[in-house]
């Protein structure tokens, strides 16, 4: 009779685990899998076409700005994120573009990663639409899935004229907690010397976040590299560690040598200018940095599962 039991308990648990890892997102999802559906392709939609990059757009104070700007908040809305154009004052009325993620665990816990989409009176192509793009695609990955804490993407504007956009975003929210912040600014170019290297940019109270991006380069970059470069302003990184919060720049390795920078050739239509292999790949680590921080839920369900079938399967046996 005994010997019965076992067999009808094993039986329901084997049944049990074949049905939780038939169904996606129950059956160990991991970081990877949520890294794995970053899309080189709609990233290169989100450039290309999304947030008019091509020779004479300007979304400095040209028609494009608006546009890219009311392009990125329907993208974020689609997401099903938590949307607003949040205004700050800077001769005029501009608007960051804020989506957010809550938490289910700890939401008050938030984590951010942002770009500039405003340029030089030029397309800005890599300066700084390729930043945006990415901060675009990783909320199309990771609003698909739960998490601990709260993950907010923003695009920020007047970046260009002193870190307008960010500095007053941060003003509004000293009193959060948030826990790292990465700035996404000029991500798209390689030149021929330094393909697949990037760099790391802050402070020294953002060590411990900087130590946490380059290992998400290094296991999920897809074979990139991350060179840890001392401390740097000028990007919107920058407001964040100003106010006590631990925030980096990642940026392409060979920006001071894109020929490009400000420049009317910032420009989708260059040819040999923009990466976008290596651009998905700069997104790739960062979604892997906040699908880690955030704490991507549920737990493996088939773990938990299996043992509570072997609990079953004790007691029983002991009846």
């Amino acid at each position: 009779m005994v010997f019965t039991r076992v067999r009808l308990w094993a039986g329901v648990v084997l049944f049990a685990f074949i049905a939780c890892i038939s169904q996606p997102g129950l059956a160990g999802l991991t970081v990877l899998d949520v890294v794995e559906q970053v899309s080189q392709a709609n990233y290169t939609h989100y450039l290309d076409e999304v947030l008019y990059t091509h020779s004479g757009d300007d979304r400095g104070s040209g028609p494009q700005h608006d546009l890219a700007r009311n392009n990125i908040l329907a993208e974020f809305d689609s997401f099903g994120l938590e949307t607003s154009l949040d205004p700050f004052q800077y001769s005029g009325t501009y608007y960051n573009v804020v989506g957010v993620h809550s938490g289910s665990a700890r939401p008050d816990d938030i984590y951010v990663v942002g770009a500039h989409y405003d340029s030089v009176n030029n397309p800005g192509a890599d300066d700084n639409a390729s930043g945006t793009a990415a901060v675009m695609e990783a909320a199309r990955v990771l609003s698909q899935y739960e998490f601990e804490a709260t993950l907010v993407f923003i695009a920020f504007d007047r970046e260009e004229q002193g870190m307008r956009g960010s500095s007053a975003y941060v003003t509004e929210h000293l009193n959060d907690n948030i826990l790292g912040m990465v700035s996404m600014d000029m991500i798209a170019y390689t030149g021929a010397r330094h393909i697949g290297r990037a760099r790391i940019y802050g402070q020294q109270s953002s060590a411990a976040w900087k130590q946490s991006l380059g290992a998400a380069v290094r296991l999920y970059g897809n074979g990139i590299s991350a060179l840890d470069s001392g401390s740097i302003s000028g990007s919107d990184h920058d407001p964040f560690e100003l106010a006590g919060f631990q925030a980096c720049l990642f940026i392409e390795y060979e920006v001071w040598n894109n020929q490009c920078y400000h420049r009317p050739c910032d420009s989708v239509d260059t040819p040999d200018y923009i990466d976008y292999q290596f651009a998905t790949n700069m997104t790739r680590s960062v979604v892997g940095l906040l699908a880690t921080k955030a704490v991507l839920i549920p737990e493996p369900a088939t773990v938990l599962l299996l043992g509570i079938g072997v609990i079953l399967l004790r007691r029983r046996n002991c009846s």
